[in-house]
């Protein structure tokens, strides 16, 4: 079973680029269908098998760090615990903080979640 991706990967253009994957067995991933494959791992037999410049974060594959979060079909979530499905549509997470394809800049997301933290009583700044 062949699957479609449609993919945003350039800024204030509306029309998304779109792919046709092959079925897991020919992309060489252990499933017997895309229905039971991450989004993540999609991305990256896209990336390694036909477009090496694709650009998405990935780390902890477990659905915890929220590095790969992006806008999937509307919802933004993490693509390592997001099922893939035919005519899936993804999109950077915030287009205002976009780097590149589906990469934004974490660090201010941190530096928000870092001041947000209050100190415990008795710490003090070193």
């Amino acid at each position: 079973m062949t699957m479609v991706i449609h993919l945003h990967r350039t800024p204030g253009d509306d029309t998304p680029s779109t792919y046709n994957l092959p079925s897991p067995e020919e992309a060489g991933i252990g499933a017997s269908d895309w229905s039971g494959v991450s989004v993540s791992s999609a991305l990256q037999y896209l990336q390694r098998a036909v477009d090496p410049a694709l650009a998405f974060s990935l780390s902890c594959r477990r659905g915890l760090c929220n590095v790969c979060a992006m806008r999937i079909d509307g919802v933004v979530t993490t693509a390592c615990t997001t099922p893939m499905r035919d005519g899936i549509l993804i999109e950077p997470a915030r287009s205002k903080l976009l780097l590149r394809d589906t990469v934004i800049e974490l660090s201010l997301v941190r530096r928000a979640r870092m001041d947000a933290v209050t100190p415990l009583a008795g710490e003090r700044d070193a």
